[in-house]
């Protein structure tokens, strides 16, 4: 029989039956899974979580779908205390990055899974955090030394750059005229001795070239720090690297030990060749401590003159010439700033201080008559506080050099002809008539010891090297003595060596300031002027060449790194080295 639909009875009874044997066999396995799931799950809290009814057959059997996973992650925020069942997903590494997760999200990727997928084993949430207030998730901590080598290096193409700042000075004006300018139109320009210059009145070289080369062939090679190519670390305007005053560039690198027999020196312009006006005899040559700049002083007849010189070796020009009437300059000395000098005479017993910023000189008056001609000789203290003026009847007057004022007198054993400190000051070391040695504590001011110096009749002259090692004593016969300083302390110290180069009074004795060269001259005969090497206490045979004509000399100074030497002698010319092993003024 056929329904009004056309279907057979008996087909739609069959039908049903199906349908009911397989909503049975649904419901039985559902049974079944329930009950297993009872015995190993134990009853889960109201979670909150709201499931939509589906009518039971488009409901899927989640049984089966429970052996799928989700093509995502479910977030396990909250999931604290709990075993993590084991999973075959746990095992993939995932970085934890800045999100923020919060329980609303969580609630409704729930329930979209329950309702995909039916009841599945959900972590919890915890309630006892507010809804609203949003959750990170931890940044793990990653060692620096690890998060290192994954990043990209700082140098990635491996460059290995030096991290120093590195950069090169370029000249701070240039003229573009100098470039077109040749020897030979300077030679043109010349009035004096034209016809007479040689090769340079044809020459086609660059102006600028042959004066780098004049500088050079004086100055032994161009400084460093004019040196455009140079690496500067740090460079900075600042006053500390490099003070821009003029000359003031003393190095204080110390150089390596000078070679013994052989001096390696270039003889330069006279350093007075601008004025070669400071007298017949030149009683002063001081290099300034703090500028590059030298003074000279001497005296004609009655009347003393002294004038400061730019010191480079080629023209050496002048600064400034102070004028003193009826004043023969006997001794001047710088003092310790840089900034003023001293002059004395033997035939006043006032002295000149000269400020040099000022452009003034300050007359120092003394008052003592009978000590008339004390201000012929003096020395200053290596702090530059004390000045000392050797006077008649064996007194020492000492003066404050801030104030100018005299402060005490000490009372030798005999008229003290020569002076000298140890480096810190704190040692005087006096020599005069009766060739005794005296070595006074300054800051007592009392003789603290005395000896004989070997074989002397008048001591002359006295110095004591830098290093506090070797005294030098020179006497009236030309013998110079050598004492080992650490042999002082005995009652009768030997010399550990006798030079007698020279036959006459030994009356200038100077060391330079790495003690390796010691000069030695005399004012009673021409050329007698000797140097020594230390420590072997050698001659420098090639010193004075031959043929050199020296005069007499009377005074001879080094420059405060050695660089430069100067002699003065009675022609009223002073005679100026380049010392090429020491680089720096």
């Amino acid at each position: 029989m056929k329904n009004k639909s056309g279907q057979s009875k008996t087909g739609s009874k069959s039908g049903q039956t199906d349908m009911k044997n397989e909503i049975g066999q649904s419901n039985m396995s559902k049974e079944r899974h329930q009950g297993r799931t009872k015995k190993n799950i134990k009853k889960r809290p109201n979670t909150m979580v709201h499931t939509k009814n589906f009518p039971e057959q488009n409901r899927k059997a989640p049984m089966k779908m429970a052996k799928k996973r989700p093509a995502f992650s479910i977030d396990t925020v909250g999931n604290r205390g709990k075993k993590k069942k084991p999973d075959a997903w746990g095992k993939v590494n995932y970085e934890a990055t800045n999100t923020f997760v919060s329980h609303k999200e969580i609630r409704r990727e729930r329930e979209l899974v329950e309702d995909l997928f039916g009841d599945v084993d959900l972590p919890e949430v915890d309630t006892e955090v507010n809804e609203e207030e949003p959750r990170s998730i931890e940044q793990p901590k990653v060692d620096k030394k690890e998060k290192d080598s994954g990043l990209i290096p700082d140098d990635p193409y491996d460059l290995h750059l030096d991290d120093r700042k590195t950069a090169q000075k370029k000249p701070v004006w240039v003229d573009e005229d100098d470039d077109n300018i040749r020897v030979k139109d300077v030679m043109a320009n010349m009035s004096k001795m034209r016809g007479k210059r040689g090769a340079r009145e044809v020459s086609d070289e660059r102006y600028e070239n042959m004066l780098k080369e004049k500088f050079e062939l004086a100055m032994g090679s161009t400084p460093e720090w004019a040196q455009l190519d140079r690496k500067i670390e740090n460079d900075s305007d600042d006053e500390g690297d490099f003070n821009r005053r003029t000359g003031n560039y003393i190095s204080s690198e110390g150089p390596s030990r000078l070679p013994k027999t052989v001096l390696e020196y270039k003889m330069l312009s006279d350093l007075n060749r601008a004025t070669y006006a400071e007298g017949a005899i030149i009683k002063g040559v001081e290099f300034n401590p703090v500028f590059q700049v030298a003074l000279v002083a001497g005296f004609s007849k009655t009347n003393g003159s002294a004038t400061l010189f730019q010191v480079d070796g080629l023209h050496n020009h002048k600064i400034q010439n102070m004028k003193f009437p009826r004043f023969p300059i006997k001794c001047a000395k710088f003092f310790k700033d840089g900034r003023r000098f001293v002059v004395g005479s033997d035939l006043y017993g006032h002295f000149f201080v000269y400020d040099m910023e000022g452009g003034k000189e300050i007359k120092i008056p003394w008052n003592k008559s009978e000590d008339r001609r004390c201000m012929k000789k003096f020395v200053i203290s290596p702090d530059g506080e004390l000045l000392l003026f050797f006077g008649s009847k064996s007194l020492i007057h000492i003066f404050d050099t801030k104030t100018l004022s005299h402060i005490d007198t000490l009372q030798a054993s005999e008229e003290v002809t020569s002076a000298t400190f140890n480096s810190s000051g704190t040692r005087m070391y006096t020599h005069g008539n009766g060739g005794d040695v005296l070595i006074w504590d300054i800051n007592s001011r009392v003789c603290v010891q005395k000896f004989y110096d070997d074989g002397c009749i008048d001591g002359m002259s006295i110095a004591l090297s830098p290093n506090n090692q070797y005294l030098a004593c020179g006497s009236s016969s030309g013998i110079v003595n050598i004492y080992d300083t650490a042999d002082l302390t005995k009652d009768t110290p030997l010399p550990v060596k006798v030079l007698d180069k020279l036959v006459t009074s030994v009356t200038s004795l100077t060391f330079n300031a790495s003690s390796e060269l010691l000069a030695m001259g005399s004012d009673f005969k021409d050329n007698a002027f000797k140097l020594v090497h230390f420590p072997s206490m050698t001659y420098f045979t090639n010193f004075p060449r031959e043929g050199t004509n020296l005069a007499r000399v009377q005074v001879a100074q080094f420059s405060p790194n050695g660089g430069y030497m100067a002699a003065g002698n009675n022609g009223g010319t002073v005679r100026l080295y380049r010392l090429k092993h020491y680089r720096s003024y």
